[in-house]
């Protein structure tokens, strides 16, 4: 066990609050937050010597002795800030957020908090260092994750993933108010001695039972950098929301970042398998159509290199947004909501239609409440736009369609950003068999509204339930999430079943499920519904979400 200092109040002038109260973000910081756009996560450390996940493969994949003792073989000689700001650069992106801290505890900065750190390596250097002050010479945004949750520190409860009181062991030396301290200092070495930090990016997983404990966390880092920007995992509200492998529903009352992965998995795997082009491309469309920002992931190996796959995959996307970027950067999402064949960004008087599929000969929307003045095809061609009292018509001849997005920009007369948000025909609908009362607070609606802050609710008390999904078009699936918002998870098993259109057909059983639900890939079945059976639940089953994955067009 590395040997951990205590440093109490005091720490770098700064007294250790215990106010809950929650002072606001800087509007400012949040406007040129939501203005980049598109940023790089970077998930890294001794792990990679091993190519599992960071932090979950402690105990799992690797025993808990031997990952702790990763750090000692820890050498990346090839590691060069300098180069990794010049890929994320290359790829487009404006800022970048790296693991400072993981919930296996192990730290790459020099804290003076703990031994266990990136000095104690061979590679013995300051690794966040390096990378803050690349990203202030490249001129990108610098921010820190760090994870509330510590298996490996002696103080903190959990050294297991949190399963529930009743299930998951604590640590006979944990005591909370030390660790929250301990954690205060490592924060304030960050913010202080390698900022401006743009965010802090808290993670959390065990720990969201105390929201106390990130009220404290987020007076004391408004303390130390007042226009500093904090997420929503530190069991408090935070600055904005981060939907995790999914794209964010449209919102403009708060700022939102998805975090998704380029490959399978957050740190670095070998032979890992990439999203493609296309889906990546999408990703960050929807994201700022939905007025959100991409946090892409990528990890780095053992020796410190960004696989030369992971840089060309990057850069497909930086060629796009360098001829393209104009849609994306600096832009509000809207003002049609997303669908799955459009996304739209709006920046001063022109409005970015994002056309992803064409299931006519022309696209028929509604209309728009300012003349358009003129339109232009972006990605070439010809593009004819009508516009009448009810709709907008677009129509783009097959040969100048462009695949996996022909962006047409028009210009209006007057303000694109002040038009209230457009919402186009809903292409699910969700049934249940039951819900819980309130039905508005908890409706089946919520089921399928890109939102984790909403959610279904089976009624107390119930053991099964069943959820049906209707699709306004038929699609081919391939892969099928179910979300809960609560830990651990109530849905104890379950089944899916889709519709051939005659019969239900039994796709997949889950009758024993531990902790999380992960994504259900399956041979593409083409439908236009899908039926969720909760087999059983306990003590009442939540859904958050239902992620549905087509086949790529």
């Amino acid at each position: 066990m590395a040997v951990v200092h205590e440093s109490y109040a005091g720490f770098h002038g700064i007294e250790y609050p215990t106010t809950t109260a929650l002072p606001p973000a800087s509007p400012q910081a949040l406007r040129n937050f939501q203005a980049l756009r598109y940023g790089l996560f970077l998930h890294w450390g001794p792990v990679a010597l091993t190519g599992y996940e960071l932090g979950w493969a402690r105990g799992d994949k690797v025993p808990a002795a031997d990952y702790d003792r990763l750090y000692e073989r820890f050498n990346p000689q090839k590691f060069s800030a300098d180069e990794w700001v010049r890929i994320a650069k290359a790829a487009g992106m404006k800022y970048v957020v790296v693991t400072a801290k993981h919930m296996d505890g192990f730290c790459l900065w020099d804290t003076h908090q703990t031994d266990y750190n990136v000095m104690h390596t061979p590679f013995h250097r300051d690794f966040v260092r390096e990378l803050a002050d690349a990203c202030r010479r490249g001129g990108l945004a610098f921010g820190v994750y760090y994870c509330i949750a510590d298996w490996h520190h002696p103080w903190f409860p959990y050294s297991t993933p949190y399963r529930g009181v009743a299930d998951t062991p604590v640590k006979p030396t944990t005591d909370l108010e030390r660790y929250t301290h301990y954690m205060m200092s490592q924060l304030s070495e960050l913010v202080t001695s390698y900022g401006p930090v743009q965010c802090v990016w808290f993670d959390s997983m065990a720990g969201a039972h105390w929201p106390e404990q990130g009220q404290r966390l987020v007076a004391f880092l408004r303390a130390l950098q007042p226009d500093i920007l904090i997420n929503d995992r530190a069991a408090v509200p935070g600055d904005y929301v981060t939907p995790e492998e999914r794209i964010g529903r449209y919102r403009d009352d708060r700022p939102w970042e998805s975090c998704m992965m380029l490959g399978t998995q957050w740190s670095w795997k070998p032979n890992d398998t990439l999203k493609p082009f296309p889906k990546v491309l999408r990703a960050l469309i929807y994201c700022a159509g939905g007025n959100g920002n991409l946090l892409l992931d990528v990890g780095p190996t053992a020796d410190g290199v960004i696989e030369p796959k992971s840089v060309a995959r990057l850069q497909e996307v930086g060629d796009w947004l360098a001829r393209y970027g104009e849609s994306i950067y600096d832009t509000r999402g809207g003002p049609y909501k997303p669908t799955s064949y459009l996304a739209s960004t709006r920046r001063g008087h022109s409005v970015y239609l994002h056309i992803f599929r064409w299931d006519a000969d022309r696209l028929v929307l509604p209309a728009l409440p300012r003349r358009v003045t003129a339109s232009a095809l972006l990605t070439g061609g010809q593009v004819k736009v009508e516009q009448t009292a009810t709709a907008l018509v677009v129509t783009v001849p097959p040969g100048d369609r462009v695949k996996p997005d022909t962006l047409v920009r028009l210009d209006l007369e007057g303000s694109a950003e002040e038009l209230a948000p457009i919402a186009l025909p809903p292409e699910v609908t969700v049934t249940a068999s039951a819900t819980r009362e309130p039905a508005a607070k908890y409706s089946v609606a919520f089921a399928q509204d890109n939102d984790p802050d909403t959610e279904w609710s089976a009624p107390e008390g119930q053991s099964t339930a069943t959820l049906e999904f209707t699709f306004a078009r038929e699609r081919t699936i391939k892969s099928v999430k179910f979300e809960e918002s609560t830990r651990p998870i109530r849905i104890r098993a379950y089944s899916l079943d889709w519709w051939n259109g005659s019969a239900w057909v039994h796709l997949l059983t889950h009758d024993k499920i531990e902790y999380w639900l992960n994504a259900d890939e399956f041979p593409p079945v083409t439908t236009r519904k899908l039926r969720l059976n909760i087999l059983k639940m306990e003590p009442t089953a939540t859904v958050s979400e239902l992620v549905v994955e087509d086949v790529e067009r």
